[in-house]
């Protein structure tokens, strides 16, 4: 691993360079407390890019006195847009200006711990290289006081674990918040939507769906940041009381359809940039996991020319493909995430899962009956 390797900086390897855009609107009151954990990260290899979408506050007032104060020289820059383009488009002005081959995207009204760069890229510079990571972060009010001492939605529970590719037909999220993450820079310029194909709330959503499609994600089991809810967030302004609520209001979000048809529809307009790193069988299998039956059909029909090289019979395959992963999609995520080693010295292969056994028997009984051929007793003992 990079930080415990003396020899890489013997011959004049460094690390890489992380650029944090931090995206505000009408967060005045919090946005100093954001840039002051920033300046406070142990991994000193980073660049802070803020981008003010159009604040109506003092947002401006704030960061130009703030900016100009001690410490100035710290690698911050500023943004100021002229009109309000919500989560996506700010983050999009701030990604155009990166120049780290990592980058986070934080809310201005959170705030990291010292460690949490640190933390993020010793994983990401493992033996496991994926689109993004995602720690657990504390839950704090207005104040700055903690009111809850982990984030429900994300799934590590006490091990780092390694997300391997899971199905989009339905809802589903596992990490913390867009301020636990750091993405590959790479990853993020493959998916990002076209300008007018926006999300002003919950871009996180697209986003992180998105990078798990292209490259998988791990989740880093101890806390590192900490998530303010202050009664005014476009998403969490509900109030925490108790276990059984959700973290923020449903009702809010933009529906599920939307993030998944734009995921489909990028992926076809980009086809000429996904190929050379999935080529055509990776790209279908990826649509496979995105489309539903009739989505997939008018796919074939419309775009059959860039699949032709997979050969014939894409639609049934489509549904042993949908079939055979039936028992998987429906098991607890529990069960589908993979354990690894921290700090990632090694790669641990996860326990059997449940039912994984029979579901590769009917796996291949599926596999055997499209074909037309009858499946060997030798191959259903193994369930191969």
């Amino acid at each position: 691993m990079f930080a415990c390797d003396p020899r890489l900086e013997a011959v004049g390897v460094v690390r890489p360079l992380v650029s944090i855009i931090v995206t505000s609107h009408n967060y005045a009151r919090f946005i100093v407390a954001c840039l002051e954990s920033v300046r406070g990260q142990t991994y000193t290899a980073w660049e802070c890019i803020i981008v003010d979408d159009a604040s109506t506050d003092d947002t401006h007032a704030v960061l130009t006195a703030y900016l100009a104060g001690p410490g100035s020289g710290a690698p911050f820059r500023y943004v100021r847009r002229d009109g309000n383009g919500g989560q996506m488009e700010a983050f999009r002005d701030g990604l155009a200006l990166a120049k780290g081959p990592f980058v986070m995207m934080c809310d201005a009204d959170d705030a990291l711990l010292p460690d949490f760069l640190e933390t993020h890229m010793a994983v990401h510079l493992g033996t496991k290289a994926v689109a993004f990571t995602s720690s657990n972060q504390y839950q704090i009010d207005a104040s700055g006081a903690v009111i809850a001492g982990d984030h429900p939605d994300h799934l590590a529970k006490g091990f780092y674990r390694y997300v391997p590719q899971q199905d989009f037909q339905k809802t589903w999220w596992i990490w913390a918040t867009a301020s636990s993450m750091v993405f590959r820079r790479a990853t993020l310029e493959l998916i990002m939507p076209e300008p007018g194909v926006s999300f002003p709330i919950c871009a996180d959503y697209y986003i992180a769906h998105f990078c798990q499609q292209v490259g998988n994600s791990i989740l880093i089991p101890t806390i590192h940041g900490c998530y303010r809810r202050h009664g005014e967030n476009n998403f969490s302004a509900n109030p925490l009381v108790g276990a059984v609520n959700a973290l923020g209001d449903v009702s809010k979000h933009p529906p599920h359809d939307a993030f998944r048809q734009a995921i489909i529809a990028h992926v076809l307009a980009h086809y000429d940039r996904f190929k050379p790193i999935f080529g055509p069988q990776g790209l279908l299998v990826m649509l496979y996991r995105l489309a539903r039956y009739d989505e997939m059909r008018r796919i074939l029909a419309e775009h059959g020319d860039k699949f032709a090289p997979c050969g014939r019979g894409l639609l049934r395959r489509y549904v042993r493909f949908r079939l055979t992963r039936f028992a998987y999609d429906r098991s607890p995520f529990d069960a589908r995430l993979m354990v690894i080693d921290p700090p990632q010295t090694a790669f641990v292969p996860p326990p059997p899962v449940p039912g994984r056994i029979w579901l590769g028997r009917l796996r291949h009984w599926l596999g055997t009956l499209f074909a037309g051929a009858q499946p060997t007793p030798e191959a259903c003992r193994h369930g191969s």
